[in-house]
């Protein structure tokens, strides 16, 4: 069924707007992502060489917020933890949202190129599928792949690395277990979340 033209400039319209709300997602996901690194190569800092770690840390916060009494490392550690859960939820959400958006912006591209005929309006859809890079197959590995298993890895080796060294003692230390368990559950679900969508095509 063919539309109108002024429902065809209103679709189109559509479209335009749709995609700008896309880019600005990615814009969003890529500095949720940096913001992710940042905590993990904190975490890795923390695993790797833990005294020098916490005295850079403390020095860190003590300069910046002009502290002048001692600060509770488990405490840092656990604001820590919090933030990367928080980070990491967002960036999963965000990497969905834009996995929605797409499929979205397909529908959208095939209803218009029905109207102004083949080639018009496939920049995210056949035009861009169309003899896909090898390198982007591989980038899309590393972001949806490698990516989560790092921050899993991280993830255990630093509350395993917290368990040893502080023990059980502490409310901050299962505090800090419950927000592992819960970053875990966040990973498993994003990663089920994006082959299903893989799946589903």
């Amino acid at each position: 069924m063919s539309l109108t033209e002024t429902k065809l400039q209103i679709l189109a319209e559509h479209y335009k707007n749709t995609f700008d709300i896309l880019q600005d997602s990615l814009r969003k996901r890529d500095r949720l992502f940096l913001g992710v690194l940042c905590i993990l190569i904190v975490m890795l800092f923390q695993i790797y060489t833990p005294q020098e770690a916490s005295n850079l840390i403390v020095q860190f916060i003590s300069d910046k917020l002009n502290i002048k009494t001692q600060i509770n490392l488990l405490f840092i550690q656990s604001l820590i933890w919090f933030s990367l859960l928080a980070v990491t939820l967002k960036y999963f959400q965000v990497v969905i949202t834009i996995e929605r958006q797409y499929s979205y912006i397909h529908g959208l591209e095939k209803q218009l190129s029905n109207e102004y005929g083949q080639g018009a309006f496939t920049r995210e859809g056949i035009a861009y599928l169309k003899d896909y890079p090898i390198f982007l197959n591989w980038a899309s590995f590393l972001y949806t792949l490698f990516f989560p298993t790092l921050l899993l890895i991280i993830s255990v080796a630093k509350i395993f690395s917290e368990c040893r060294t502080v023990g059980f003692k502490t409310i901050l230390t299962w505090f800090n277990m419950t927000i592992f368990l819960f970053i875990v559950i966040s990973v498993v679900l994003y990663l089920i979340v994006l082959y299903r969508k893989k799946k589903d095509g």
